[in-house]
């Protein structure tokens, strides 16, 4: 005899983390408010998290966001399956299933397959059962989230159990435990399939192994009807076994465990079945009373329950009812405010229109007055920018004459080196003459020679070019004549070739000297003028 015990199957509820309750403007602020609400729900407050719930849910279909409303009708459901009105917690589910067909994606569609499976499960149609799980289980191989098929395959192996599809029970529990090392409770679920799936396939041993190795981790409220699960699977195992009073010890245990009223009729159906089989019947027929006593029970459970439901229902369509008649006061107090807006404003307009009026004479006043006063600025500017031009016309009239003077430099340095270039070559002429002897003997050839000596020694080209130079830079040898007595014609001539800015070997070619000599020169000559070594001489020789 296999136990149909009730065992908890993997529900998907879209848990988030609370972050508290706020207008609803946003989306954000819609799933606060829909995370208040799951909170609710688990703490059994299924009223208040059903308002919350309806209020998101009419905001985000007239706003169109369809997370939060795919969100919002999913746990509505989830709130009626939890008061096991499994026909309203159905027609919800599939109204949010045809919002993830038409909005979203696989992933919301899996979970409310899985959702719908799960209340076929409970109503005990396994097939149709199987079917929705099997469709979450593809959904998620689709999306390759691979956790999620560890549970829809452990929820598969559930039912495949029912069923007594053994076969493919093995298949999806041998698939969903690798997937599932992460998720301790799901795992523990999908061991607990495990267990009962050997059972089924009279591998005994296997099945008690695994039944006593995960029944010390069922502590708690929360493993109640897990543990009462496993214990009977023990109990049922040793029975097939022959071991009756072993089997009577696991049952008692599970009665002895179990807090409610689902699971008591199997339990006590179970041990009236074993009493009778070891021959104690008024054991066996106190227990069959037991059965009939908690079947009265949870009857008497379930009805309540179903006024609890229907309590919550006509809250909730109180609540909705409410909700229409505030919107109809808002209205209302918003005709009312406009219409005291409307009049504020018609009044303040008079008063804007002569202020105005006002407002607009002054303006011209001081419209006339700013244009006066930027006649009086663009008469100063005009005379401004007429002395700008003439500064910048006197600024390249001294560019001008600042280049023509060294274009004339310029042309004063190039004649001094043909000069230069000029008495060298007749220098070299005269002496390579004088070395011939047929000159030599020449008297009259000889004379020549030595007045033409005479005439390079006397260097009238040098004064025809300080004649020059004094034409080009007026008073300039005067002045430094003036401020350095001590200066000497030849040094006089070296920082005339400095002031028209010759190279070092520009002037060591004039004077007949190496270029390093000419440094030396510039040297001693700026020692001389007491310059300081820092100060180039050509710069001190242009400010004098």
């Amino acid at each position: 005899m296999l136990i149909h015990a009730r065992i908890p199957i993997v529900l998907l509820l879209l848990l988030f983390s609370i972050h508290g309750i706020a207008q609803v403007d946003t989306p954000t602020q819609a799933d606060d408010q829909i995370e208040e609400a799951i909170k609710q729900m688990f703490e059994k407050e299924h009223t208040r998290s059903l308002e919350l719930l309806v209020e998101t849910q009419t905001i985000a279909q007239k706003k169109e966001w369809h997370e939060q409303d795919f969100r919002a009708t999913l746990n509505i459901g989830s709130n009626y399956y939890l008061l096991s009105d499994y026909g309203e917690a159905l027609q919800y589910y599939l109204q949010a299933y045809e919002i993830a067909i038409a909005h979203l994606g696989s992933r919301q569609e899996m979970t409310v397959l899985n959702n719908i499976g799960i209340l076929y499960f409970q109503e005990e149609e396994r097939t149709q059962a199987k079917e929705y799980f099997y469709k979450a289980y593809q959904k998620a191989k689709q999306v390759k989230d691979e956790v999620k098929v560890g549970y829809y395959a452990v929820n598969l192996a559930l039912v495949s159990n029912k069923m007594e599809e053994v076969d493919s029970s093995h298949y999806y529990i041998q698939e969903a435990l690798p997937l599932l090392k992460d998720t301790p409770n799901v795992l523990l679920q999908g061991k607990m399939a495990q267990a009962e799936m050997y059972f089924l396939k009279g591998q005994y041993n296997k099945a008690e192994s695994i039944a006593l190795n995960i029944l010390p981790e069922l502590q708690g409220v929360s493993q109640v009807e897990n543990k009462v699960f496993i214990l009977l699977v023990l109990a049922q195992i040793n029975e097939a076994q022959n071991l009756t009073e072993k089997a009577l010890t696991y049952t008692i245990e599970a009665r002895n465990t179990q807090l409610g009223f689902e699971n008591r009729t199997e339990v006590y159906d179970y041990l009236a079945e074993l009493h009778g089989k070891t021959g104690d019947f008024e054991k066996a027929i106190a227990y069959k009373d037991s059965v009939l006593i908690a079947s009265d029970s949870l009857n008497t459970i379930r009805n309540r329950k179903l006024f609890e439901n229907e309590k919550v229902k006509f809250q909730l369509q109180n609540y909705q009812h409410e909700l229409s008649e505030s919107k109809e006061v808002l209205k209302q107090e918003r005709r009312f405010f406009y219409s005291i807006i409307g009049g504020t404003l018609l009044c303040m307009g008079f008063v804007i229109w002569g202020y105005r009026n006002n407002l607009v004479k002054h303006k011209q006043r001081k419209k006339i007055v700013e244009l006066e006063l930027a006649k009086k600025k663009s008469d100063h500017l005009l005379i401004e920018k007429q002395l700008r031009e003439k500064e910048a016309l006197a600024l390249l009239e001294q560019e001008r004459l600042k280049n023509e003077l060294e274009v004339k430099n310029r042309k004063l340095t190039a004649k001094a080196l043909y000069l230069s270039s000029k008495n060298d070559l007749i220098e070299e002429v005269v002496n390579s003459l004088s070395e011939h002897t047929e000159i030599a003997n020449n008297p009259h050839l000889k004379k020549q020679i030595t007045e033409l000596k005479k005439h390079l020694k006397k260097d009238t080209q040098w004064d025809s070019f300080f004649t020059h130079f004094e034409e080009i830079n007026q008073g300039f040898l005067d002045r430094l004549r003036d401020k350095h007595p001590k200066l000497t014609s030849s040094d006089i001539r070296f920082i005339t070739y400095l002031y028209m800015n010759l190279s070092n070997k520009e002037i060591a070619s004039l004077l007949n000297i190496t270029p390093q000599s000419c440094r030396k020169r510039k040297e001693r000559i700026s020692k001389k003028m007491d310059i300081p070594k820092n100060s180039p001489l050509h710069a001190y020789l242009s400010n004098i």
